[in-house]
């Protein structure tokens, strides 16, 4: 009967703990942190809040949802889609400007089948002049990744970034741009 309890109890146990993440890409210019928690929607769903900014004090906050599923044609494909509010404090511009966007985006991952510790993963986010807000017209964020799992709760990745804002009355305000490194940590 102890056994029994005991079974049951670890079971349980696993099952809840399912592991929220903590995102922190860093390059010369930027830093992002982004802190994840399962959704409780279909596939692998992901409730996140993330924070960026860069060396000109530019300030990017935002909050989101991917809902991503295992494409069960191609073994280690993952492929989702999800929506992001995010609002931002921008000072690259002559003046400083108030920006916010509803943008929705898709990411792409996929694992090596023969090393599984190996993955290379892409993502787009877009929101155009209708769901921008502030002193901005559109929303756009890119990036793609090579990523290792150093463990199975850790990945180191490298990659490439791109947040841009179109800004009102012409220009645009790219806040982060080139490479980072970064880490990904599960628990």
């Amino acid at each position: 009967m102890l056994r029994k309890v005991l079974a049951i109890s670890l079971l349980s146990v696993t099952s809840i703990t399912v592991a929220d993440t903590l995102d922190i890409g860093l390059s010369d210019s930027s830093a992002q942190f982004k802190y994840g928690v399962p959704g409780g929607l279909a596939g692998k769903s992901e409730v996140y809040a993330e924070l960026m900014f860069n060396d000109v004090n530019s300030i990017i906050g935002g909050v989101g949802l991917l809902v991503a599923n295992d494409e069960l044609n191609v073994p280690g494909l993952t492929i989702g889609a999800g929506a992001k509010a995010v609002f931002a404090t921008i000072k690259e511009t002559p003046t400083r400007k108030n920006a916010s966007a509803l943008a929705l985006g898709a990411q792409v991952r996929y694992e090596l089948p023969a090393e599984r510790r190996v993955a290379f993963a892409g993502e787009l986010y877009f929101a155009p002049k209708i769901i921008s807000f502030g002193d901005v017209d559109r929303y756009q964020q890119y990036g793609a990744r090579a990523e290792f799992s150093v463990s199975p709760q850790m990945q180191v990745y490298a990659g490439y970034r791109r947040t841009a804002f179109d800004v009102k009355n012409g220009g645009e305000a790219v806040l982060i741009n080139g490479p980072h490194l970064g880490m990904q940590l599960s628990f």
